[in-house]
C-alpha cells in the first residue's frame, strides 16, 4: 500500500525590482526612492512549490529600508 501527503497552502510571490518614485514610508518613516514589483497569490505545495494561481497580478511599491509593500493602481 502506497501512502501519499502533500501538504498545501497558499502564498503571496513578488517580482521585479525596478526603481519607481521618490516617497516617504507610512511604517518606518523613511524618505527614498521606491521599488516597483509585481505580485501574485499561488496554491503551492508544502507552502513554497507554486501550483496554481488563484489572484490576477497585483502591482506594488516596497519601500527600500524596512520591505513594507504598499499596493498600487497600476
Amino acid at each position: 500500500m502506497v501512502n501519499f501527503f502533500f501538504i498545501i497552502g497558499t502564498h503571496f510571490f513578488s517580482w521585479g525590482s525596478e526603481r519607481a518614485e521618490q516617497m516617504r514610508c507610512g511604517k518606518c518613516g523613511t524618505a527614498a526612492t521606491f521599488i516597483k514589483k509585481e505580485g501574485m497569490r499561488f496554491i503551492t505545495l508544502f507552502f513554497i512549490i507554486p501550483v496554481i494561481p488563484i489572484s490576477g497580478v497585483t502591482h506594488l511599491l516596497q519601500c527600500p529600508a524596512c520591505g513594507t509593500k504598499y499596493q498600487t493602481n497600476s
